[in-house]
């Protein structure tokens, strides 16, 4: 071997010790303060972050109304994908993509660099995730229109403060009480305007409304069990069962009956359905990644605008699926 290569040998240690990410307490140390939520809603909201790291570059617009669409470069060349984005109540920047991180809501702290419009991401565990330069509008032309929002109500109108032409200082209220198997509060929508105030409610109509709450309450600690329960049942029976937005990420539902259950938004990445009965479930816009559905019945079930990637499809009965705008990247044994 020659001395030449001997050198870049012994000297590629070094030449990635001095390039390695600084961490967030290595920053913190020098006096480094991440960005507020108000700071991090201005920085991105109606702008576009470009978004490096060892294999991955990518061009991210933050639409105002909560949206966000991307174009990947390098490795991810020419690759397009669409999503959500918040800010969560740590302060951090947190984005859902359709497809890559496998659909997964992923929430970073924010810090200025030295350099004008650069910035660092970092992971909760303080190791560095990208570097980021925040461009001022849609500067890569990526906007599409955004996908209909959701029920979730987040706090992005109450950091907009004069952006809307309806700006209004919110009303004075108790906040609402998080649905119980929310385990994250997202502030997005409380940044931006605040709505009116409600009118006053008579004496009659104010007890109305307090036995639909406790009839509510109720609804929401069953729907919260059934939910939970859902994490690890094999064989159960939870026919036409609301299950929708349940965080069942590696559930065991293998042999389970959910015929007409609803899933609809699920998070289901690496969950175990085989042989489970889905006959008319309704599975449109969850997160199925990884999962496995070796032999289960799909028959009429809606995985419309579904991710599906890596999903296993091995002897599942299919017929008369919905798989429109499905994800199906690298699905295994598809029948469709």
């Amino acid at each position: 071997m020659s001395s030449r290569y001997l050198f870049l040998l012994f000297s590629l240690p070094l030449t990635l010790a001095a390039c390695a990410p600084v961490t967030q307490n290595q920053l913190a140390e020098k006096g480094a303060i991440p960005l507020t939520a108000q700071q991090v809603f201005d920085l991105v909201s109606g702008n576009t972050l470009h978004l490096e790291e060892f294999n991955f570059n990518s061009f991210t617009y933050f639409q105002p109304d909560g949206g966000l669409v991307a174009r990947g470069e390098s490795s991810t060349a020419d690759d397009k994908d669409q999503g959500k984005w918040d800010i969560n109540g740590d302060n951090q920047l947190c984005l859902k993509y359709s497809v890559w991180f496998y659909g997964d809501m992923k929430c970073y702290s924010v810090y200025p660099e030295g350099k004008k419009n650069s910035y660092t991401l970092f992971h909760d565990n303080g190791a560095r995730a990208f570097a980021a330069t925040a461009f001022s509008g849609d500067s890569a032309h990526l906007y599409k229109t955004a996908a209909s929002s959701k029920k979730t109500v987040f706090m992005r109108q109450t950091l907009a403060g004069g952006q809307d032409a309806q700006a209004a200082a919110p009303a004075a209220a108790p906040a609402p009480a998080p649905a119980p198997d929310k385990k994250e509060v997202y502030l997005r929508q409380s940044l931006t305007t605040g709505s009116a105030p409600a009118a006053p409610q008579d004496p009659a109509q104010a007890a109305d409304n307090a036995d639909s709450a406790m009839n509510e309450t109720a609804s929401a600690e069953m729907e919260h069990t059934v939910k939970s329960m859902a994490k690890e049942c094999p064989n159960c029976n939870l026919e036409k069962s609301d299950l929708r937005q349940a965080d069942l990420v590696g559930a065991n539902l293998k042999g389970a009956n959910l015929n007409g259950a609803d899933l609809s938004g699920a998070n289901l990445r690496r969950a175990n359905l085989e042989g489970a009965q889905l006959k008319g479930a309704n599975l449109k816009g969850a997160n199925l990644p990884g999962a496995i559905l070796k032999g289960a019945n799909l028959t009429e079930a809606d995985l419309s605008d579904t991710n599906l990637l890596k999903a296993d499809f091995t002897g599942a009965t299919t017929t008369k699926i919905n798989l429109k705008n499905a994800h199906l990247e690298n699905t295994k044994g598809l029948k469709e």
